[in-house]
């Protein structure tokens, strides 16, 4: 039945697009429907008759109508230009940000204070919320689909806050996957880095009746090992395997089901850098800093005192022992690289590895139908469970989450289109935390300790044996509950209004409404202005309110006693009190097409965020909410120059403070230009630039400033026969290797982007 469908829904696409084309009607259309026409008429026959569209509304809408900032990636972006996932793809799209920290992860963040991990917009990829409680994030490397299987990558600049809510402050990415009747046969797709690093992907598709269809997929991923910005191995290599499937069901033409689900495991090795986390309080030499790193003391004289890092443990009596200490400590740099001297001694570098690992899996069902009245409607469950375990720490977690959603949208009349839903969610943790080996001694080394002197740091803490980082246990059952309305009102032809509301009462966030209104005006047939306002919600991470850090621990030495003395740990609690980020979000856009091969878009944005989450600087909180607001712009362009040249561009200028001063952990200005060049029908060549302005990380232990960058990036695409793709890629061409980011807080030394050569051979459906 499905097949007779398609058939004849693509033989009516077909002689309609030949009847408005061909018979004089095309001159009454707008540039906008223009180019979406000729862009249907590019496509294959079979792919005419399900064609998207997209929308922020709460409805499908075609894309140039939107009132927001959308950026659409199509499967063919991510081939093109031999990106082995869907994350790499975002490098392109004005506003966005993506930076590699190991080899293992690519991360993503979206207009400015943001930092370096994807904490202010929300992710859903196959039809689920993706996000990690306990970070506030999401890993969209593990969480990727095979390009086989993607239909498109919606990027909405922009708070989402009537309709997507909780978390969509700077926007939202949405990964959807393509029906099962679209991926019938057999793909496969190869990547092979000349480092070593390999991926290989394989999607079967079948049909079980003629209105049933599946498919399965499975992916193996192989990391090479890097090296870190210092030249020392970063003992990063590791792998990442993953399966998944779809089943799809048409019950009849108004009712539809299909069932999803897919797991993926990862196992890595991850380091912690002890060099600076175990320290040594000097009270010898005052013209030295109060606090130096142990290694360096135990270097010179390893029989100054008991340590952690002694085999035997013992005390040892000082006896008029001097010191020969240089007259200024050494930078963080050569601590990260290892390259600390006393006179003729180095110092090592003192490391904990330890097994990072990500087990997942996930189900999702969806039946959706649309009624007699023209009520379009879904019915959306999922239940996903991860164990993830960061081994050089000592901190493991489960997460269990379940969610039902329901959603709809139905016209009123031919002014009116309402779309409204209701959703619920349960989180269920469990948290471990173990002291790793370095942390596990004994507080007090001498029994015969005096007075224990007070602690600088005021965050002392006279425990044995404490973790890196601890949960408190209270905190295990999340629970969120949501409902939206939004009514999208047409005023005229050609001026459509949006006001709408999302009710939220949520365990993270409290109880809270978060409004929003959006405009647009198609001036002419070449022009779109809109225009929008949203009160946006982001909820605390677990780790910001409920974790407590100790980073590092303090010898501090007993006077009166040589050779005893004390271990006094350095503690940050999370803060239970914080308060949902708040967001006054405004925007403004202009959409312009003076031609169906010529689109131009500017946007621009206003953001007022109150109790803004930071990591502290002063308090005896880890965390700490302050008043922030950030402003900028993009511009992008897309011109079809001819049948041989197409380029895409694109540039961001994004400024944030905080408490009234410049923050800069994201970069202020992004650029990318791209030119595909069709040698032939079967010959092309790519070519993209992407420049990202210095940023600066804050770290407890080696804040560091990133340089500005340039990255030149080369393709050729080869398509021996219909359905092949072979394509040689060179990326980072201009410098051998540049730093892109660095994990705060828990990392110290980031890790190197180096220049690479990829081959990638596609077998597409």
């Amino acid at each position: 039945m499905r097949i007779l469908l398609n058939l004849k829904k693509q033989i009516l696409v077909a002689f309609s697009l030949f009847f408005i084309c061909f018979l004089g009607f095309a001159d009454e259309l707008t540039n906008f429907e223009k180019a979406e026409l000729k862009r249907l008429l590019e496509l294959d026959l079979d792919k005419l008759a399900d064609q998207p569209v997209q929308g922020v509304l709460g409805y499908d809408q075609e894309y140039w109508r939107n009132p927001a900032s959308v950026h659409i990636i199509r499967p063919e972006d991510i081939t093109e230009h031999g990106f082995a996932n869907s994350v790499e793809a975002l490098r392109a799209v004005p506003g966005m940000h993506v930076s590699r920290g190991l080899a293992y992860d690519n991360f993503a963040a979206m207009r400015n204070f943001s930092g370096f991990t994807p904490q202010k917009f929300l992710g859903k990829i196959g039809g689920r919320e993706v996000s990690q409680l306990m970070l506030g994030s999401a890993n969209y490397s593990v969480d990727d689909y095979p390009v086989a299987v993607i239909d498109r990558i919606e990027i909405v600049r922009g708070p989402g806050a009537s309709i997507w809510g909780t978390n969509a402050v700077n926007g939202v990415i949405n990964l959807v996957t393509k029906h099962s009747a679209d991926t019938q046969g057999d793909s496969v797709r190869f990547l092979i880095q000349d480092n070593g690093t390999f991926m290989g992907d394989y999607v079967h598709g079948g049909q079980v009746s003629e209105d049933s269809y599946y498919r399965f997929w499975v992916r193996d991923q192989e990391y090479a090992e890097g090296t870190l910005d210092s030249g020392l191995p970063a003992r990063d290599d590791g792998y990442l395997r993953k399966a998944g499937f779809r089943f799809d069901k048409e019950f009849n033409s108004d009712l539809n089901f299909y069932i999803a689900g897919g797991g993926a495991t990862r196992r890595l090795e991850h380091t912690l850098d002890l060099t600076a986390r175990l320290l040594y309080q000097n009270s010898i030499l005052p013209e030295y800093p109060e606090f130096i790193p142990l290694s360096y003391i135990q270097s010179v004289e390893p029989f100054l005192f008991a340590s952690p890092l002694l085999s035997d443990g013992s005390a040892n009596l000082l006896q008029g022992v001097s010191l020969n200490l240089p007259s200024t400590p050494p930078s963080w740099s050569s601590i990260a690289s290892g390259n600390i001297y006393f006179g003729d001694s180095q110092i090592t570098r003192f490391e904990q590895y330890g097994e990072l690992t990500n087990d997942s899996g996930h189900v999702v069902a969806r039946l959706d139908g649309i009624t007699d009245s023209d009520l379009e409607w879904s019915l959306t469950g999922a239940v996903e469970h991860t164990e993830i375990s960061l081994g050089h720490i000592g901190f493991d977690w489960d997460q269990t989450q379940f969610d039902l959603g329901f959603d709809a949208n139905r016209p009123l009349d031919d002014f009116h289109r309402l779309s409204f839903g209701l959703a619920a969610r349960r989180t269920n943790l469990d948290v471990r935390s173990t002291v790793i080996e370095p942390f596990a001694f004994s507080s007090l080394i001498n029994p015969n300790y005096l007075v224990p002197p007070s602690n600088p740091f005021d965050q002392t803490s006279s425990s044995s044996s404490v973790p890196v980082l601890s949960y408190n246990q209270e905190f295990t059952e999340i629970d969120r509950f949501t409902a939206y309305i939004q009514d999208s009102i047409s005023l005229t032809d050609n001026i459509e209004v949006s006001v709408g509301t999302k009710f939220e009462e949520n365990d993270l966030a409290g109880t809270g409404f978060q409004p929003g209104v959006r405009a647009s005006w198609l001036a002419n047939d070449s022009n779109v202005l809109w225009a929008g306002y949203s009160k946006a919600h982001r909820q605390p991470s677990l780790r910001e309110r409920y974790t407590t850090l100790t980073p590092a621990k303090v010898w501090i030495p007993n006077p009166l006693l040589p050779g005893g003395g004390i271990w006094s740990n350095i503690q940050f609690e999370g803060d239970d009190s914080l308060d949902r980020e708040e967001i006054d979000s405004f925007e403004l856009g202009w959409r312009s097409r003076p031609s169906e091969n010529l689109l131009l878009e500017i946007s621009s944005y206003y953001y007022d965020t109150k109790n803004a989450v930071l990591a502290s600087q002063t308090s005896v909180n880890a965390y700490e909410a302050k008043d922030a607001k950030s402003y900028g712009g993009e511009l992008s362009i897309d011109w079809d120059v001819s049948s041989v040249l197409k380029i895409r561009g694109g540039y961001s200028l994004a400024r944030g403070e905080i408490a009234g001063e410049r923050n800069y952990d994201f970069p202020e200005q992004t650029a990318s230009l791209t030119s595909r060049i069709a040698y032939s029908d079967s010959l092309t060549l790519i070519q993209s630039l992407y420049y990202s302005d210095e940023t600066q990380i804050p770290s407890d232990y080696n804040p560091i400033t990133i340089p500005s960058h340039l990255r030149f990036d080369l393709g050729l695409v080869w398509e021996p026969k219909d359905g092949w793709e072979i394509g040689i890629f060179g990326r980072d061409l201009l410098e051998p290797h540049h730093v892109e980011t660095m994990f705060p807080g828990i990392d110290v030394e980031p890790a190197r982007v180096e220049r690479t050569f990829l081959l990638s051979i596609y077998k597409k459906f």
